[in-house]
């Protein structure tokens, strides 16, 4: 009995050894965005700049920005610290435009991600455009989710907004089609809060599972192509409305409900609360939202 005992202590410590010295030496696959990310960020600042947006100035608190990553996001993200270069713009209709990506190590180029949210001045009735465009990550798929989220259905209509523009939005969603997530693979699963502010042209889309680097990067150059024809849309529908100030105050507090909507529930923002830490407030609400709960 002893002898037995004696066996099964030693298997049991060699199992917490090997599952030390593989949680000490993992590191997560990285994978290839075909240099779509910053072919992204490049045409969004071109853009900004063609509607003579400016960069706001906490965009300067972000050039250098990085934090420390602590266990267990160093291992979930693959290093020890991580670079935020968020930039974000603002003009006469735009509150702020901001770009923000995950670059692990800080300036090495890599990036995980590409977000964008651009939410528009109160006096305009126009929804707000996000997209989130992530490379996998150790148990969760690519995915990529951009909408155009109404936080006042009563007062802002998206096909009026969009007018003649709406052809390109539908054009989008079309070119997209075949990588929608479904139902069964868990689309809107962990969002279920935010569907009364989503739109009928909703993308949720999922990267296919293969190792064939010419299917990904066609889904890579896809969603970004569908991007393409989405931000220059938005623009030209924001550029047509006329401001009502009567509106602004009402919006403001819309806005603020679905902000805090985000900040209270969503799975990713209380992660970055975690992570940003002390930085938080500076990176999501002034720097990325510019809304203050």
């Amino acid at each position: 009995m002893k002898k037995a005992l004696k066996i099964i202590g030693i298997i049991v410590l060699v199992i917490i050894i090997a599952g030390g010295i593989f949680i000490m030496t993992y590191q997560p696959k990285k994978y290839s965005d075909f240099d779509v990310y910053a072919a992204m960020r490049n045409f969004t600042i071109s853009v900004m700049e063609e509607y003579k947006a400016d960069e706001r100035p906490i965009s300067t608190e972000f050039k250098d920005f990085s934090i420390p990553l602590a266990f267990p996001y160093s291992k979930l993200f693959g290093g020890s610290a991580m670079g935020i270069p968020l930039v974000s713009f603002e003009s006469d209709r735009i509150a702020a435009a901001s770009i923000s990506q995950f670059e692990i190590p800080p300036k090495s180029g890599y990036r995980r991600d590409f977000t964008f949210n651009l939410r528009p001045r109160y006096e305009f009735k126009a929804p707000i455009l996000h997209i989130d465009f992530m490379k996998p990550s150790p148990g969760v798929p690519g995915l990529c989710t951009m909408d155009f989220f109404n936080v006042d259905a009563d007062n802002i209509k998206i096909e009026a907004f969009f007018g003649r523009e709406l052809d390109q939005v539908q054009k989008a969603v079309a070119m997209v089609e075949k990588y929608q997530r479904t139902v069964e693979e868990g689309r809107g699963k962990i969002t279920r809060y935010l569907d009364p502010y989503k739109s009928p042209y909703r993308m949720e889309l999922k990267e296919p599972e293969t190792g064939d680097e010419t299917i990904r990067k066609e889904y890579y150059e896809t969603v970004a192509a569908a991007y393409r024809l989405v931000l220059p849309a938005y623009l030209k529908s924001l550029s047509r409305l006329q401001p009502d100030s009567k509106y602004a105050k009402q919006h403001e507090e819309k806005t603020r409900e679905f902000v805090k909507a985000l900040h209270d529930q969503d799975f990713a923002v209380n992660m970055g609360k975690k992570i940003f830490g002390e930085h938080f407030k500076k990176y999501w609400m002034d720097g990325f939202w510019d809304v203050q709960l």
